[in-house]
């Protein structure tokens, strides 16, 4: 388990990581995070780590496990009622 929270910085705007949902497949930890930016915004990140290491690659996921993921992602209300929002 990563620690909850933890700060992020990107070019435009820096903040903490509030919730992750994750799922552990044969190559790598799919993982959706909640993201607080220090002036108050959210956002979602679709993300990986490999070997407990953030992943610079786009999110791949197959099937198998998106369904995985998804189930990870309901028991984490936040993201889930962010990411409900898509519909």
């Amino acid at each position: 388990m990563r620690k909850i929270p933890r700060p992020f910085k990107m070019p435009w705007g820096n903040g903490m990581v509030v919730k992750e949902a994750f799922i552990t497949s044969q190559y790598h930890e799919p993982t959706v995070q909640l993201l607080q930016f220090d002036n108050g915004d959210r956002a979602i990140r679709f993300c990986s780590y490999n070997k407990g290491r953030f992943s610079r690659v786009p999110l791949m996921i197959d099937e198998k496990d998106l369904r995985k993921l998804g189930s990870a992602i309901k028991k984490e209300k936040e993201i889930f009622k962010f990411i409900s929002r898509l519909s």
